[in-house]
């Protein structure tokens, strides 16, 4: 599968896109977190926002039964999909929201077969990068403003007599947080954010399948939407404490995370936070019994980036923010 060639990604960076997330994310984060200004031209992408930008290409009569395109599936027979985890690195300048060209460029970098003869699972890592075109239209590293990593896992079909929901060990997590969010994810949530993304599996558009084919109780949350509502909850908290103590805020630097248990549509989820130094931060997601559903880190960084990360030149449209003032050291500190 690493030798798999995947074609390049193109897509213009409209902000209606990200508004349009915006928009849908706005009933269920804190009150206040919205990070888009409609009437601002040419600012920054939020955090996340790339996940609803480069659409597969591939034709809708392609797709398999459940949904998925096949560019990453090992095929049969493991033909059920699950979102694992991931990793995102992110460039300081980040990505202007001002209509035009991006790229992504994919790859198959691992493949792993885990677990006892007949119950295997494939565990398959695809590398994206991400990046703007310079002056003359040419994408160079310079034009790069982010690299991930995404893990999904492929498993075998259920047989009809193991649709059923597998009881699974609750895992607590270890400290208490220092900030919370508590939130419901309703069915519409759900099918706006699979539009956005042009995520078609049926896990989170089909009720019925769920639980007759996937053996879930109900629609589940997309692993890409927990990661969005963990790393909406982080800016925004971490700008409010910024802002109580007179610092300016740091940005997002990299993120990396694990889905552990699934969750559901109509049922409640408290994204945590808790800060580990100025610079890093535990973040996770309970379910509705106070288990462990996602697990992951997350580090920041000044935005006024040094210069050696900056590209040298910029595609028409695009521009740079005065750099924030103030000592390097400053620090941040949240309250338990």
């Amino acid at each position: 599968m690493t030798s798999r060639e995947l074609p390049p990604l193109l897509d213009t960076n409209d902000p209606h896109q990200a508004f349009s997330l915006s928009h849908a994310l706005s009933d269920f984060l804190p009150r206040g977190s919205n990070l888009l200004d409609e009437d601002a031209e040419s600012q920054s992408m939020p955090r996340g926002y790339h996940l609803v930008y480069f659409p597969p290409d591939t034709s809708q009569s392609s797709f398999l039964p459940d949904g998925t395109d096949p560019l990453h599936s090992p095929g049969e027979p493991f033909t059920r999909r699950m979102w694992a985890g991931g990793d995102i690195t992110f460039r300081a300048h980040g990505c202007r929201l001002f209509p035009g060209e991006i790229r992504c460029d994919e790859s198959i970098t691992d493949v792993k077969i885990k677990g006892n003869e007949g119950e295997e699972k494939v565990f398959v890592t695809i590398r994206r990068e991400l990046a703007y075109p310079l002056e003359g239209q040419e994408y160079t590293p310079k034009g790069k403003f982010l690299v991930e990593n995404r893990r999904l896992v492929f498993m075998r079909a259920h047989q009809s007599s193991q649709a059923s929901a597998t009881q699974r060990a609750i895992l607590k997590p270890p400290h208490k947080p220092s900030f919370s969010h508590i939130l419901i994810p309703t069915a519409e949530l759900l099918s706006t954010f699979s539009d956005l993304t042009s995520n078609g599996h049926r896990i989170h558009l089909d009720k019925q399948y769920c639980q007759e084919v996937e053996g879930h109780r109900n629609l589940l949350v997309h692993g890409p939407l927990s990661l969005v509502l963990m790393l909406q909850t982080l800016q925004f908290h971490h700008r409010v404490q910024a802002e109580r103590d007179g610092k300016k805020p740091y940005t997002l630097k990299h993120v990396e995370y694990r889905n552990l248990a699934p969750l559901y549509a109509e049922e409640e989820m408290k994204v945590c936070l808790r800060q580990k130094n100025p610079h890093d931060y535990e973040i996770w997601i309970e379910g509705p019994d106070g288990g462990l559903a996602v697990k992951g880190t997350a580090t920041m960084m000044l935005r006024n980036e040094p210069e050696s990360e900056r590209p040298t030149q910029l595609p028409r449209g695009y521009y740079y923010p005065a750099p924030h003032p103030g000592p390097e050291n400053s620090t941040i500190f949240t309250t338990a």
